[in-house]
């Protein structure tokens, strides 16, 4: 006979002999619990419960119907080996739970670490359209800038040209006389009538390529900015001024040699004599 054509039936049966052989084992492990549950904390009457076993036909493992010693000892045993049972069941459960908390950690990790990749990747977006933007702005306004600038030049070039026409009036004209200095650079300066108390910086000659001084600008001398309006057109740049009120000053004088009342004043005119009346003691029409 080959060991393949040999069936298991024998192995088994031998293993229920032996099991039948340890039938009192065997019915502890499985009724235990139910014992200790109906007998709620009360002793156990072992003489009683061996004189059930030989009735029963439990045997011990050596085939013996129990005696109350081997009955206790047997119940002890089986009690110390399902403690270790539910211990290893606790500890897989144990186990279990953690592997299943550690996964779930992982899995929130990922979901935090996703969304936090779709947030920078946000903020990366929001950052290159607010480049874009600021891009767009900065080149608005370089480009409103070189109009400005442009229609400036065009305008001071319109007044270089209408003031080089005499024109007969009872008021001075503005002439421009112009000046070349050492280096090449035309300058001009402007015809203004000499008045007591206006400066010699009110006679200065001046590019006049350069933009007009703007309010808001900063003062070179001060660091600070010029607070009271724009430049004049026909009038002394703040440019040759360290101090503002002076500008004032000269500016309020030769408007007031200009112009009997300010009904004959341009609005920018206007603007800057209230201004520097206000601000200049004794300057009055």
């Amino acid at each position: 006979m080959s060991a393949a054509s040999i069936g298991i039936e024998g192995a088994l049966a031998a293993l229920d002999g032996a099991a039948n052989g340890k039938a009192l084992r065997a019915w502890m492990e499985q009724h235990r619990e139910a014992l200790l549950a109906h007998q709620d904390g009360r002793r156990i009457d072992w003489r009683a419960l061996c004189d059930w076993f030989a009735s029963a036909g439990l045997l011990n493992g050596k085939g013996q119907t129990p005696t109350i010693r081997c009955a206790q000892l047997t119940w002890y045993r089986v009690g110390k080996w399902l403690e270790r049972r539910h211990a290893r069941a606790a500890s897989r459960e144990a186990e279990a739970l953690q592997r299943e908390a550690e996964r779930e950690a992982l899995l929130a990790t990922a979901r935090q670490e996703a969304v936090e990749r779709q947030q920078g990747k946000e903020r990366e977006r929001q950052a290159v359209m607010e480049r874009m933007a600021s891009a767009e702005r900065a080149a608005a306004w370089q480009r409103s800038e070189k109009a400005r600038l442009e229609a400036e030049a065009q305008r001071a070039a319109a007044m270089r040209q209408a003031r080089a026409t005499p024109i007969a009036s009872e008021v001075p004209a503005r002439q421009i006389e112009p000046v070349l200095s050492e280096s090449g650079v035309e300058l001009v300066t402007l015809d203004l009538p000499k008045i007591d108390g206006v400066s010699l910086a009110a006679y200065t000659p001046f590019d006049p390529s350069l933009p007009p001084v703007r309010q808001g600008d900063i003062n070179p001398f001060t660091g600070n900015a010029w607070e009271y309006g724009d430049d004049l057109p026909g009038y002394p740049s703040k440019r040759h001024y360290r101090l503002e009120d002076d500008w004032l000053r000269d500016i309020g004088r030769l408007l007031l040699s200009r112009h009997k009342t300010t009904l004959t004043m341009t609005e920018d005119e206007k603007s800057a004599y209230r201004v520097a009346r206000a601000r200049i003691r004794n300057l009055r029409l």
